[in-house]
């Protein structure tokens, strides 16, 4: 839809029997179509009957409003409007699974795209511009206007640096020239179709009401394009880098005066992701695993990864444990394990870059969005439109404007605290449970002050004071500040921090000390909140998350996370995540012979199997097998039959053989027919002339011993003593297997031994590196305390060599002092005696009688 014909976004809202849900139908991706507003229920929205029907968010700035989302089938598109971001996508869910009840029991792809829109440079001057971004030439979203000027701010503040940044000049950083104009917006697209092209088309924003009537062709088109190669930004890494915008070519009517040069570009950081989603029965043990042993698997990843990947792994856990539902037990857990790690160091709780405090970070921003909006809200839209000033810096206003200044940022302040301490949005109840549930544990432990200083960290330090800082990356607004606005932003948050932290402003930040009152005053508040926040029993409105979690999409992604972290390190550090790794191949091998594997070793992955031969095998096994000593012994004692009892045969090949041709019919066993027994318990068949009782039956015909009776008693005997001999080999060979199974035990009670050392290595190898980090760490701060004193030294130095010139130019001055205090006295000397001499001659002029002399 066209802004111009959409509502503002603090409008009335349209209530209908579908819970609050507002309709509209029309061309909701038609740059220039109109829109009818009607009342749709969504429950009369036929969905099975179009398989083609699309269901997905709309962003923001597409429809002038938030929480959006459209419904499309090959008739008509309906676009609907939510309150919050939890429940348009609860709503988003409940509908693909009325088109698609069976969702997660089949396999699917899931397409996402995250573009940064940072800046553009050399565009003509004096006029505003804004972006659009293009997929397969439909709109998706678009940039706030911006006006071209010198730069505000400077670039890296926006998003973070990403190691896979690459191209153009000034990737990363402003163009050589400075950037003319500044976005630095995000847009995170989700539930994408598939993409084969991704444009951004750069427009320059004209008068409102020219535009309406305008009939200039040319003004419909954008003045210039940028494609970004989908292989160029395709996996998990992001990639920057400055594109070239490619101008429109208009008619020969539309003129050149506002031409692009050749030089116009745009600065994009983006990313774009496939991902194969499996059904969640391939899932279902790697899930379990992430549940139950979640603690450990931290533990034993935390010292593998860097920030991003800390973070995104994080994110990660938190949205499949959320679905699952073991998310506040998990939060509490690394809570816990955070308080116990650092000990007494309770300045660093919850102030560095751990897994615990990434958690807790994306969970406050998936169950605490809507509390952040009805809180910060509307403070955050009313600075963004005010244009007064903040600035209570001495060095960076005029002495006259500092006195309102500073009662401004009073007043500023003051509506924030009154906001947040007076609970004006409903609470999250999650963020309660795991707060109140950490102070108790921390009450246990005698260590209240911690969990109070935990508490204040992850509600003020992680979520509210970054939140003011920079509303645009928490769902408050989409344009970045303008400088007035970002500095009224960054005060109100120190001041908002240190409140929370009970500390007042000193020396390093003087222009701040009038503030220390307002914090003073405010102690006792803020000192309420986080008891109320922290108390599960508190008497306050609370809401709990009310969102939907895609489990399989998110098992699929944490999956993929895994895998890239763990199949690139070295293969002790993979045993020791065991059995991690072999879940995550079993996946991988549905995922297709593409997909990275992790290289398991099966030796350290499970014990070898050693093995056990079934009992009495020498029943059931034509050759002699070793048995054990006693056997052996037991057998000798035994009288053996002699070789009249022994029938002759004949051994053949060691596998049955028959003709092809020969083919008998399988014979049923019935059930009075014996079984065969082991030679040890062989009956003979009775013969014809003797009793049965005194006979024994001869053994079952085996299909590889074939019985010849028709022999003469040379052979027999040959065959006897033949036999005979393939007894005693046959013990030996059985002395011999016993030998090699001691030895096989030997080898493996030595393996064993050789594996308990190797652990032992390894855990004080483990013992040693962490010593060697400590010394590591004290050798920097030493270099650190060093560097310092040698500054310090420095800086004496030439403050010792400044005295050194001046003392110098002292003694000069004393020494031309004295010189010329020499000559003063001379000067002195000189006139006294003039005076005397003059004094002399007036006396002698005096006396009478005498004759007057001229002196002169």
């Amino acid at each position: 839809l066209h802004p111009d014909h959409v509502g503002r976004p603090g409008g009335p809202r349209q209530k209908t029997q579908d819970g609050g849900v507002r309709v509209s139908t029309g061309l909701c991706n038609s740059l220039y179509g109109s829109r009818e507003s009607i009342s749709v229920p969504v429950g009369s929205l036929d969905l099975s009957a179009d398989t083609s029907t699309v269901i997905r968010p709309v962003h923001s700035s597409i429809l002038g409003e938030k929480y959006c989302f459209e419904v499309i089938n090959s008739e008509n598109t309906h676009c609907f409007g939510c309150s919050s971001v939890a429940e348009r996508d609860r709503w988003i869910e409940d509908l693909r699974r009325a088109a698609q009840p069976n969702k997660d029991n089949i396999e699917r792809t899931e397409n996402s795209l995250s573009l940064w829109v940072n800046e553009a440079k050399d565009l003509p001057p004096k006029r505003r511009y804004y972006c659009e971004v293009h997929l397969d030439g439909t709109l998706f979203a678009r940039t706030t206007s911006r006006a071209v000027g010198k730069p505000t701010v400077r670039s890296s503040m926006v998003g973070d640096n990403v190691s896979g940044s690459s191209g153009g000049p000034g990737a990363g950083g402003g163009a050589p020239g400075g950037c003319q104009l500044f976005w630095g917006e995000f847009f995170e697209l989700d539930n994408l179709p598939s993409v084969s092209q991704i444009s951004l088309h750069l427009f320059r924003e004209e008068d409102s009401k020219k535009k309406r009537h305008s009939r200039d062709e040319f003004s419909l088109h954008p003045l210039g394009s940028v494609t970004i190669p989908l292989a160029d930004i395709r996996g998990r890494t992001y990639q920057e880098k400055w594109y070239p915008i490619n101008p429109f070519k208009a008619s020969a009517t539309a003129g050149n005066k506002e031409a692009l040069s050749p030089q116009a570009s745009l600065r994009i950081k983006a990313r774009f992701q496939n991902l194969k989603v499996l059904p969640m029965e391939k899932y279902k043990e790697f899930a379990e695993h992430v549940t139950v042993d979640y603690v450990d698997m931290c533990g034993n990843l935390e010292p593998l990864l860097n920030v991003k990947e800390k973070e995104e792994l994080a994110g990660a856990l938190v949205h499949v444990l959320q679905s699952i539902g073991k998310a506040k037990e998990f939060l509490i857990d690394l809570g816990a394990a955070e308080v116990d790690r650092l000990g007494e160091k309770e300045a660093l709780i919850f102030r560095e870059n751990t897994l615990a405090t990434k958690a807790i970070d994306e969970y406050m921003k998936l169950v605490g969005q809507k509390y952040l909006i009805d809180t910060l809200g509307d403070f955050i839209n009313r600075l963004y439109t005010s244009a007064e000033n903040c600035e209570v810096d001495p060095l960076k206003c005029p002495a006259a404007e500092l006195s309102n200044n500073q009662q401004q940022l009073q007043k500023t302040c003051e509506d924030v605290v009154q906001k947040i301490i007076e609970n004006h949005g409903p609470f999250p109840e999650e963020l309660n449970r795991i707060f109140s549930k950490w102070m108790e544990l921390c009450e246990d432990q005698g260590k209240a002050e911690i969990g109070q200083r935990l508490i204040s960290a992850s509600l003020f330090l992680r979520f509210l004071c970054p939140a003011i800082l920079s509303p645009s990356l928490f769902g408050l607004t989409q344009p970045y500040p303008e400088p007035n606005t970002l500095r009224t932003l960054t005060l109100t948050a120190k001041v908002i921090q240190n409140l929370a932290n009970f500390t007042l402003f000193g020396e390093k930040e003087e222009y701040m000390l009038f503030m220390n009152e307002f914090l003073q005053q405010h102690w006792d508040g803020m000192r309420r909140f986080l008891q109320t926040a922290s108390n599960q029993d508190a008497d306050i409105t609370m809401t709990s998350f009310d969102g939907y979690v895609d489990l399989p999409l998110r098992l699929a992604v944490l999956h993929g996370l895994l895998v890239d972290i763990i199949y690139k390190k070295d293969q002790d550090t993979i045993d020791k995540l065991r059995p991690l790794p072999s879940i995550l191949n079993q996946i991988s091998e549905s995922l297709g012979p593409e997909a990275p594997r992790i290289t398991v070793n099966s030796y350290t992955e499970q014990s070898k199997p050693v093995y056990v031969p079934p009992r009495d095998l020498m029943k059931y096994s034509p050759h002699r097998l070793p048995v054990d000593s006693k056997g052996l012994r037991d057998s000798e004692s035994r009288p053996r039959r002699s070789t009249r009892e022994r029938k002759p045969v004949t051994r053949t090949q060691s596998a049955p053989h028959r003709r092809p041709h020969s083919k008998q019919a399988l014979k049923r066993q019935r059930s009075s027919e014996a079984l065969p027994t082991s030679d040890h318990e062989v009956e003979v068949e009775p013969e014809a002339n003797q009793p049965s009782q005194n006979t024994k039956r001869p053994p079952a015909p085996v299909p590889w011993i074939i019985v010849n009776p028709n022999r003469d008693s040379g052979e027999m005997k040959a065959e006897n003593e033949q036999f005979s001999l393939l007894d005693r080999h046959a013990q030996e060979l059985s002395e011999l297997r016993l030998g090699i199974e001691q030895v096989t035990e030997r080898e493996l009670d030595m393996a064993k031994r050789l594996e308990d050392f190797i652990i032992q290595s390894q855990d004080q190898n483990a013992m040693l590196q962490a010593e060697v980090d400590e010394l590591r760490n004290l050798l920097a701060v030493r270099e650190e305390q060093l560097a310092s004193a040698t500054f310090r030294l420095g800086v004496i130095e030439e403050e010792r060599e400044e005295d050194e010139r001046n003392l110098s130019i002292a003694l000069a001055a004393a020494e031309r002092m004295n010189v010329l205090e020499e000559q003063f006295a001379g000067m002195m000397r000189d006139l006294q005696q003039l005076n005397e001499a003059y004094s002399s001659s007036q006396n002698k002029t005096q006396q009478p009688g005498k004759p007057h002399v001229n002196s002169t």
